[in-house]
């Protein structure tokens, strides 16, 4: 491996790039597919090319890349069908009403799944809703009463089970029915997911599409 901090900087060829030619050239290494995954050939790629992201990786702060370099690209984005599956109460569901707007404003048709009672909640911020299993009321309460890994009573296990399996045997369904309203059809090219829907991953495995998981909130 070579050590690039024994390389003058006046002898790479990364120096006689502007900024904007810098910026030009990442994108026109960026290839974006059909299910919205993306693709960075180096190996066809200029040396410069191979210098600049070997060097943005390891210095430097990093390249914003304007829509304005993206528009001469000429490469379009694909619209995806994506489909949110939530899990939780209403401080759960919010954050990710906002992140489906977002991505409405790209193009993509975004199906916010989540339990019944946040259906006027949803479809009032313009955003396609479908319906999960699950009672967020008994499902915050179970969580205030079993602080631990351990239940605190028999009773519980039965309780938290009734509303995994209602969960659960509702995502698939999420993704590949039509719309509940419209009857438009639907089939999600990709799924966003926060860990308590549970069958996320099980789900993306099945229509084999990319899943991707995360809270909106610090978790330990």
């Amino acid at each position: 491996m070579t050590d690039r901090r024994k390389v003058p900087r006046h002898d790479l060829k990364l120096d006689r790039l502007s900024e904007r030619e810098k910026k030009k050239l990442i994108v026109e290494l960026v290839k974006i597919q059909n299910d919205g995954t993306v693709e960075v050939d180096i190996a066809r790629s200029s040396p410069v090319a191979s210098e600049l992201l070997e060097l943005h990786s390891f210095e430097g702060p990093p390249i914003d890349i304007d829509e304005a370099i993206f528009s001469e690209s000429k490469k379009s984005v694909p619209r995806l069908k994506i489909a949110m599956l939530i899990v939780g109460t209403r401080g759960d569901v919010q954050p990710f009403l906002a992140i489906a707007k977002r991505l409405q404003e790209f193009g993509h048709r975004v199906r916010l799944a989540t339990h019944a009672n946040f259906k006027s909640f949803v479809r009032s911020a313009g955003v396609e809703f479908y319906p999960l299993g699950g009672d967020p009321r008994v499902l915050a309460g179970y969580m205030a009463r079993n602080k631990g890994l351990i239940p605190s009573g028999p009773g519980e296990i039965s309780t938290q089970r009734k509303q995994l399996r209602a969960i659960i045997e509702s995502l698939l369904p999420a993704c590949t029915e039509p719309d509940i309203e419209t009857n438009a059809p639907f089939r999600a090219q990709a799924i966003i997911a926060n860990p308590p829907a549970y069958g996320h991953a099980h789900v993306a495995e099945a229509l084999g599409v990319p899943l991707h998981i995360f809270f909106t909130m610090p978790w330990t």
